[in-house]
């Protein structure tokens, strides 16, 4: 391997690193720039460790099956499957969460984690519901149902000037002649990098 740029060979930086597969609990598949060519790997001591594979889904399902098939991995209980529906229907989170056997913060990072999404990748970021309309409060009573924002609508809807320049926005794009399957009401995903780096 080529020492990282900055570091003598021989330095620590400069060393392989290694990670314990008797600690894997999990394995999910992921997308690399839009492409699904990549693997997360979950250990029981809170390491992750994200990895692409430049040839494509293939190379990545071959080194999948290796992980699965030829090495021992006693706490891997994730399902063989890499497709995230499968994943979601066999985990059983659902019932967990339903049953108050976890609380809504593991449920949501769960379903965050089987969605693809991860710290290990700035485009793919975990993503949170936005609940609450009440930031000023110095308490609040969650049995009050004015503390929680409409549900029913998008967060761009909850504002009638914002829903009416979106709407406007829309508009525009049919009048320079956009199709209807490429206009949009919000121009950047809530999600974005510079969004992310930005906070």
């Amino acid at each position: 391997k080529e020492p990282i740029e900055g570091t003598e060979i021989g330095s620590p930086e400069a060393r392989d690193r290694r990670w314990r597969l008797s600690r894997l609990k999990e394995v999910h598949g992921r997308r690399y720039l839009l492409n699904p060519q990549a693997i997360e790997l979950f250990f029981s001591d809170g390491c992750e460790l994200l990895l692409n594979f430049p040839r494509g889904t293939k190379e990545r399902d071959r080194f999948h099956a290796k992980l699965r098939n030829s090495c021992k991995v006693p706490m891997l209980w994730s399902p063989k499957s890499l497709n995230p529906r499968v994943v979601f229907r066999k985990s059983g989170i659902t019932e967990l969460w339903r049953k108050r056997k976890i609380s809504n913060f593991a449920y949501i990072m769960a379903l965050n984690r089987m969605a693809g999404r991860s710290f290990n990748d700035i485009t793919q970021y975990p993503v949170f519901p936005w609940i609450l309309s009440d930031y000023t409060s110095k308490s609040i009573d969650l049995k009050d149902s004015r503390v929680f924002r409409d549900l029913s609508k998008p967060i761009g809807a909850l504002n009638s000037d914002r829903l009416a320049q979106l709407l406007e926005r829309y508009k525009d794009l049919e009048l320079f002649g956009f199709p209807e399957a490429e206009r949009f009401l919000y121009g950047s995903h809530y999600n974005s990098p510079g969004i992310i780096i930005h906070y």
